[in-house]
């Protein structure tokens, strides 16, 4: 009886460790759930990378720019793995000069695709593609490609469609003034020549959207950056020839899988 009159002190005194190590596990984990609500409030997921590539180079903006700072290979492919890292999943290439003009094009869609398993957008706001053009097309992944053109053109470009490419409207919704069915641009990095980071190819080169330079910070830092504009103004914000081309606008209209 003594004995069992022993083992139960010994028991109680059991029970209270384990009821204090119960506490501290549910504490524990509380504080876990508040780490993780904390650093999903305070990281913006990116989904779409969006760069423009005109005859003086890739990313130059059609106005030009400070030629020592233009962005190497390396430099676009370091930008890519970063974007990816951060959930990227498109890149758009916005191309306003001819496809074979930059051939630091083809390893930017390969590396995306084989690297990070990106959808490559290119967007051909020329609609003419020359035949070894078509064919360093199809030298691409066709799951994870599309051509996308503004409706307009889709007849003129019909016989790429019939090569097996995938072209889808680079406009999708009409140039009314509304506001762009998009995700917004809080999803979205824009790079442009300088490596200078805006929220959107719509306000490119306009001081109060830059959101940072990416030869010089990290994307994540700056995605993370409250200080830092993830938005447009809505007054801004609608849609225009600006618009065509956008990941963001593109993959939802479309329902891509995302």
């Amino acid at each position: 009886m003594g004995k069992c009159g022993k083992t139960g002190k010994g028991g109680q005194e059991a029970a209270g460790g384990t009821k204090e190590l119960f506490t501290l596990s549910r504490d524990v984990r509380k504080r876990l759930r508040e780490c993780c609500k904390e650093g999903e409030n305070g990281q913006r997921h990116v989904m779409y990378l969006w760069v423009c590539v005109c005859p003086r180079g890739i990313g130059e903006t059609p106005a030009g720019g400070d030629d020592s700072r233009r962005l190497s290979l390396q430099d676009w492919l370091n930008i890519l793995d970063e974007a990816a890292s951060l959930g990227a999943c498109w890149v758009v290439l916005s191309m306003t000069t001819q496809l074979s003009r930059h051939e630091d094009l083809w390893d930017i869609c390969r590396w995306a695709q084989e690297a990070h398993g990106m959808m490559v957008g290119i967007h051909l706001v020329e609609d003419d593609v020359t035949p070894e053009e078509t064919a360093r097309l199809k030298q691409l992944d066709g799951d994870r490609l599309r051509l996308l053109v503004r409706r307009e053109s889709l007849g003129k470009l019909k016989p790429l469609e019939d090569q097996g490419l995938v072209l889808w409207t680079a406009n999708p919704q009409e140039e009314d003034g509304a506001r762009p069915r998009c995700q917004g641009p809080s999803r979205m990095i824009y790079v442009n020549a300088a490596g200078e980071l805006f929220t959107c190819g719509l306000v490119d080169g306009l001081d109060q959207y830059r959101m940072g330079d990416a030869l010089r910070e990290r994307l994540r830092d700056v995605m993370r950056d409250p200080c830092v504009p993830h938005s447009v103004d809505e007054s801004i914000h609608r849609i225009s020839s600006g618009c065509d081309g956008c990941p963001s606008l593109i993959a939802n209209f479309f329902n891509a899988n995302l």
